[in-house]
């Protein structure tokens, strides 16, 4: 949606899941008060006392292949109500219908998750003509549902599990316009980044996100009335930068409830401009499958007879199983009668993942079988750790 609009926490998003046919939807609700008048950082007069409360919901809907490619379409929505010494007024409609295809890198690149996203804004919300000024003050030019002409997306992001329950997320984002409005005003190219930190409190229930946003919007241009050149607006451009501290409700895997605040930290605009003041949000996601997933088939190890063989289950997110795979490396060259099996279970415990051994609960978890076939050592949690130990003492009895 217009970013000059308020929106939710980035990083809340339903991800996306490539591995079958997938719908789902978002809807969302944001409030923000522009009550402060300001002149690139400092405070400007405002003696007319002029002040908006923008009061924007939105509705999303997406469908997503197992190709890992999205559909996503979304309408915002609302009122922006404006007071003034001279007027007191309501504003109510549809704001641009944007619409965006995702592909989610997956298949190339595993760790960080990457999605690459392409998209279009269509100019379904209602605009209002710089020729009507006594109907949009120019300090609030960017205030508005609809911004009367055609838009390009293009988006990257990015999430990366640090550890079991810790993510780091980011996204970058570009859009401008394509063409000028009716009026022949020319809005400017708009830049954003995203960058945050979600961290979950109790397991997959509830977990906490912090994000923090800077946008960049051009300035924009508009016809000068008494020549053929154009000018530069006077009130428009600048940098907006704010912090969104959420919490993320999840009852059940395929529904999420987001209510955080956005406050904001640095704005620095061109001319005299409305800036944001603190303001909440609040969305609910929900995803439904179209097709069932084929489990991925339990570890199925076949030990080596006539070897010692080592199975290590590990996940991207384990860090002690990071340093695990370290050591049975270094070892790997002085074993010539071990054989070593990976099993990838960063998805556990996910239905998808491949089966802990038994008796295991977590990771990391190793498995150790003698020469005939037998397992004779599980190591979890920090005996894991030993697991270079162990072993050569196992190849040290004959047997």
């Amino acid at each position: 949606m217009n970013p000059a609009l308020p929106g939710g926490a980035a990083g809340t998003e339903v991800q996306l899941d490539g591995d079958l046919w997938s719908t789902g939807g978002r809807l969302g609700y944001a409030f923000v008060p522009y009550g402060r008048l300001q002149q690139g950082t400092s405070p400007a007069p405002n003696p007319n006392q002029l002040a908006i409360d923008v009061h924007l919901a939105s509705a999303q809907v997406h469908i997503t292949a197992p190709t890992g490619t999205s559909l996503d379409l979304q309408l915002p929505f609302g009122s922006l109500i404006t007071r003034s010494v001279a007027e007191n007024r309501t504003d109510t409609g549809i704001g641009d219908l944007e619409l965006r295809i995702r592909q989610s890198l997956r298949d190339l690149i595993r760790r960080p998750a990457l999605v690459l996203s392409a998209g279009l804004v269509l100019p379904t919300g209602e605009y209002v003509a710089r020729s009507g000024a006594a109907n949009l003050a120019p300090e609030a030019s960017y205030l508005t549902l609809g911004r009367g002409v055609a838009w390009w997306i293009v988006e990257a992001d990015a999430r990366i599990e640090l550890t079991r329950g810790v993510s780091v997320f980011g996204q970058l984002s570009g859009r401008g316009p394509v063409g000028r409005t009716e009026d022949d005003f020319a809005w400017g190219t708009e830049l954003r980044s995203t960058a945050g930190v979600q961290v979950a409190v109790i397991g997959t229930s509830l977990s906490l996100v912090l994000s923090s946003d800077l946008q960049a919007r051009g300035g924009a241009s508009e016809p000068d009335p008494f020549s053929m050149e154009r000018l530069e607006s006077s009130n428009a451009g600048g940098l907006q930068w704010s912090l969104a501290p959420a919490a993320v409700f999840t009852p059940a895997s395929n529904i999420s409830l987001v209510v955080g605040v956005r406050i904001p930290l640095l704005s620095d605009v061109t001319g005299n401009q409305l800036v944001p003041e603190t303001g909440g949000f609040i969305a609910v996601s929900y995803t439904q499958r179209l097709t069932q997933r084929r489990a991925k088939a339990s570890a199925h190890v076949q030990p080596a007879l006539g070897q010692l063989t080592v199975v290590d289950y590990w996940a991207t997110w384990c860090a002690p199983c990071s340093r695990i795979s370290r050591a049975l490396e270094e070892a790997a060259p002085r074993w010539p009668d071990v054989r070593i099996i990976k099993v990838d279970a960063t998805e556990w415990p996910s239905e998808t993942s491949p089966a802990l051994p038994a008796g295991a609960s977590g990771l990391p978890a190793i498995e150790i079988f003698d020469r005939s076939g037998t397992r004779v050592r599980l190591l979890v949690g920090d005996e894991a750790l030993r697991v270079v130990e162990e072993v050569d003492k196992l190849r040290k009895d004959p047997q």
